[in-house]
C-alpha cells in the first residue's frame, strides 16, 4: 500500500468514474484502474462497485475512503511543516495583535503579506498583552505585534514604529479650535481610560502623570471603540493612536481629534517572538517590511 493508491482511490470516490479520476491523476485510465484493484486486494476489501455509469464506494469501503482522504490530508499537513521548518513565512503562521493595534493596522499590513509571502497561511489572534506574551512563550502564536514596554528577555523584538497620540474630543469642545492641544489647558480636564490589562490604559495614565493631566480612572471603557463612543457622547476626554483616527476610522461630526505641542505622547509597537526561534533573521527581515510601509505614511508618526 501507498500514498499514491491511496490518492487513486480518494479521487475516484469524489468523481465517480474512472475517466474522471484518471485525468484529475495524470495518469491512463487502466493504470489507476489497476492499482485501485491492487489496493483492493492488499485490504482484502471491495472498496468499490463497479458498472458501466461509473464507480460508486461500497458500504466498507467508505470508512475506508474517509481514513483515506485523512491520512492524505495529514501527509500534506506534514508537508507543509517541513517547509515551514526552512521558511517561517511560508505555510500557516500564527500571529498575536493587540486590541489597539488590530483592526486599525492589519487592513494596511494583509496586502503586503500577500504580495510579498503569497505562501504564508496567516492566522490572527487579537488579546492583551499578558495574554500574548503567555502564549508566546508556549508556542502557541510564532510571533505577536505588542506596544512597549514589555518585560520578557526572553523575547527578541524588532521596532516597526513609532506612532503619534492625539486627544480625542467631542465637537463644539472649547480645546477643538486649536490646532495643538497645550498640556496646560487640560489641568482640569479627565482623561477616559480603558480597563486593566490594556497597554494603551498605563500608557495614558503614564502621559497624565508626567502632564499634570487628571486620569479619569471610574469610568473605563473595554474597548478603543467604546472609548470613542464616549467621547462622541460627551463624557469626557481620550487619548487615541494616530492609526485609529484614519478613514474610515475616527470619521462622524461628533468627535474631533487634535495633536499636543510637544512634547506629544507616542507609542512605539514592535515585532516580538521567542529568542529560541530557529529562523529570527526571517522575522527580522518581516518586520522590516512592514516598517518600511508603515513609514510610507508620514500621518502615523
Amino acid at each position: 500500500m501507498n500514498l499514491r493508491d491511496l490518492a487513486y482511490a480518494v479521487s475516484l470516490a469524489a468523481d465517480g468514474h474512472f475517466r474522471r479520476a484518471a485525468e484529475r491523476c495524470n495518469v491512463s485510465q487502466p493504470t489507476l484502474s489497476a492499482q485501485i484493484a491492487k489496493l483492493e486486494d492488499e485490504l482484502g476489501v471491495q472498496l468499490f462497485e463497479r458498472g458501466p455509469r461509473g464507480a460508486t464506494p461500497t458500504l466498507n469501503g467508505r470508512a475506508l475512503l474517509h481514513q483515506a482522504a485523512v491520512v492524505l490530508d495529514a501527509v500534506e499537513r506534514l508537508k507543509e511543516l517541513a517547509r515551514a521548518a526552512h521558511d517561517p513565512l511560508v505555510g500557516p503562521f500564527q500571529l498575536g495583535v493587540i486590541p489597539t493595534v488590530g483592526p486599525y493596522l492589519m487592513p494596511r499590513l494583509l496586502p503586503l503579506l500577500k504580495a510579498n509571502w503569497p505562501a504564508l497561511k496567516l492566522h490572527l489572534r487579537e488579546d492583551r498583552t499578558d495574554q500574548l506574551v503567555e502564549r508566546l512563550r508556549d508556542g502557541a502564536l510564532d510571533a505577536a505585534i505588542l506596544s512597549l514596554p514589555v518585560e520578557a528577555e526572553d523575547l527578541r523584538m524588532e521596532p516597526l514604529y513609532d506612532e503619534r497620540m492625539l486627544l480625542a474630543l467631542p465637537t463644539g469642545h472649547p480645546l477643538a479650535a486649536n490646532a495643538r492641544v497645550r498640556h496646560e489647558a487640560l489641568s482640569t480636564a479627565s482623561v477616559m481610560l480603558l480597563e486593566d490589562g490594556h497597554c494603551l490604559r498605563d500608557q495614558t495614565m503614564a502621559f497624565c502623570r508626567t502632564s499634570g493631566l487628571g486620569a479619569q480612572s471610574d469610568v473605563q471603557a473595554a474597548s478603543l471603540e467604546t472609548l470613542r463612543q464616549m467621547v462622541m457622547a460627551g463624557i469626557g476626554l481620550a487619548l487615541v493612536p494616530a492609526l485609529a483616527t484614519e478613514p474610515p476610522f475616527g470619521l462622524g461630526p461628533m468627535a474631533v481629534y487634535r495633536r499636543f505641542e510637544d512634547p506629544e505622547p507616542r507609542r512605539t509597537l514592535v515585532l516580538t517572538w521567542r529568542r529560541s526561534f530557529p529562523r529570527g533573521d526571517a522575522l527580522r527581515g518581516l518586520a522590516k517590511a512592514l516598517s518600511d510601509a508603515l513609514a510610507t505614511d508620514a500621518s502615523a508618526y
